[in-house]
């Protein structure tokens, strides 16, 4: 497969799977897994995707963090 069309359907899968996260109907978890299994760990675009996960969590431990360290009235 050569590398355009794997490019076009990774990112056709991600868009899936970023609609499938907001929406109930759909299961966003399996199309990101399937976009990570036809671009690979190893394409530009997943390692993006990967980096913005790592913040996304980073920011989370530090909300609830901050969260836990507020007094409570």
């Amino acid at each position: 497969m050569s590398h355009t069309v794997r490019t076009v359907i990774g990112i056709f899968l991600l868009v899936l799977a970023a609609i499938g996260a907001v929406l109930p109907l759909l299961q966003g978890w399996i199309f990101f897994g399937a976009a990570v299994a036809v671009l690979g760990t190893d394409h530009v675009i997943t390692k993006w995707c990967f980096r913005q996960m790592e913040r996304g969590k980073q920011w989370v431990l530090q909300f609830r963090k901050k969260k836990d360290s507020d007094p409570k009235v």
